[in-house]
């Protein structure tokens, strides 16, 4: 499967502390090759195709078309479902 990441998922990723991003970037390609894997990944209510990646206190929101995987934000718990 092939990761693609959104302009603004990478301006929200500026914020957050390296290692927390290098976390949730190496979740995703666990994810992305064995959806199977052991990775805290939820689908998002009310919306098809629209999942979350969790660590910490911190979430990457993905999409998945096809065999493309975009991931299209990236901020803390609290402000990102805004």
């Amino acid at each position: 499967m092939r990761i693609r990441i959104a302009k603004t998922a990478l301006k929200e990723a500026r914020k957050a502390p390296v290692e927390i991003i290098i976390k949730l970037i190496e979740a995703t390609a666990r994810y992305a090759e064995n959806r199977n894997a052991a990775v805290d990944v939820k689908a998002m209510q009310g919306e098809d195709n629209v999942f979350r990646i969790r660590v910490r206190d911190w979430r990457l929101i993905f999409t998945i078309e096809g065999e493309t995987l975009t991931i299209t934000k990236i901020g803390p718990r609290g402000s990102l479902y805004r």
